[in-house]
């Protein structure tokens, strides 16, 4: 039988995101900033186009806006929220002490918590690796409603430090995704994470690259294969897999090793939004996953990075 409930009934009650100001084309953008024109082509011929800048706004004040764009049918849904997760990709995501941007989320809202705390060590999958925590805390609390995941990435810097060719420009962005044990919009299915050692370096070095560029399909194939094993679901039941939004290259040699037609994969959002880390997981959740779930269809929501992690969770219809 698939596991699609491997916990209590916990689902997502709604999930919201922001991206700060206008798209930026990075055609015109590129040229302010004297990046090399092969560079742009480059991104360009990989789907690369828009992204968002938000690094003159805080990561609090950009989370905020996230969480003010959820819509519960409770309107003092904030006091019931008990556990509070922080998930982000860059190391300067997290402001340095004394400041906190769980402290300062909490003053905001007035949120009444057990417990509040912070993941990185996925990268880009950590906002799954945050999900699952969460949603196990709130299977253990029998008082608690809520629980409350947040995300925010910004890049610095010009475009040394914004493009990572050959298929990812890094856009600013944040999101907020509300878990519930009632009124939910979908229903948490089974997390499968994996952690591939030997690149946890990240793009630190030549030898690092170079590996990760050989081995990251590979590593994505072995953890869809796994999850579809430990679940029991075939991944062409699914009514679409949402990748992050970047590499598209990679996913198109991840959709041959896996012989999914590359329409299994949502790249609608590569070229519109760019890359903003955790946060591409609310950002394809709400464009395009909910759609799929209230057709009665399976989502499965891939975190991808260039450290060596990689996470997929199955959400399931009500």
């Amino acid at each position: 039988m698939p596991r699609y409930l491997p916990l209590a009934d916990i689902g997502i009650a709604d999930a919201a995101y922001h991206l700060p100001g206008s798209p930026i084309d990075v055609v015109d953008w590129g040229r302010q900033q004297d990046a090399a024109p092969d560079l742009i082509s480059l991104l360009l011929a990989n789907d690369c186009r828009y992204f968002f800048d938000g690094s003159n706004v805080s990561d609090a004040d950009s989370i905020a806006a996230s969480i003010d764009k959820l819509s519960i049918d409770a309107p003092d849904w904030q006091s019931g929220v008990r556990y509070l997760v922080h998930a982000h990709t860059q190391n300067f995501s997290m402001p340095a002490p004394p400041s906190s941007i769980l402290t300062e989320l909490v003053d905001r809202y007035a949120l009444n918590l057990k417990l509040c705390f912070s993941v990185a060590h996925l990268a880009c999958a950590s906002i799954i690796n945050g999900i699952s925590l969460a949603a196990q805390l709130l299977q253990i609390d029998r008082e608690a409603c809520y629980a409350l995941i947040v995300s925010s990435d910004r890049t610095f810097g010009g475009s040394a430090y914004r493009l990572r060719p050959p298929g990812c420009i890094q856009s600013d962005g944040s999101s907020a995704i509300l878990l519930s044990k009632e009124k939910m919009r979908c229903r948490l299915g089974h997390a499968t994470m994996r952690n591939f050692a030997q690149l946890c370096e990240g793009p630190s070095n030549p030898a690092t690259i170079t590996a990760t560029a050989r081995l990251t399909c590979f590593h994505s194939i072995q953890l869809l294969r796994s999850h579809s094993e430990e679940t029991g679901i075939q991944l062409e039941d699914y009514g679409q897999i949402l990748p992050v939004n970047a590499d598209k290259h990679y996913w198109v040699k991840i959709a041959e090793g896996l012989q999914l037609n590359e329409s299994h994969f949502f790249f609608d959002n590569i070229p519109k939004l760019g890359h903003a880390n955790c946060s591409d997981f609310a950002i394809n959740l709400v464009d395009h996953g909910f759609a799929l779930l209230d057709q009665g269809k399976l989502v499965l929501a891939f975190g991808q990075s260039n450290v060596g992690a990689h996470a997929a969770l199955t959400l399931v219809p009500n």
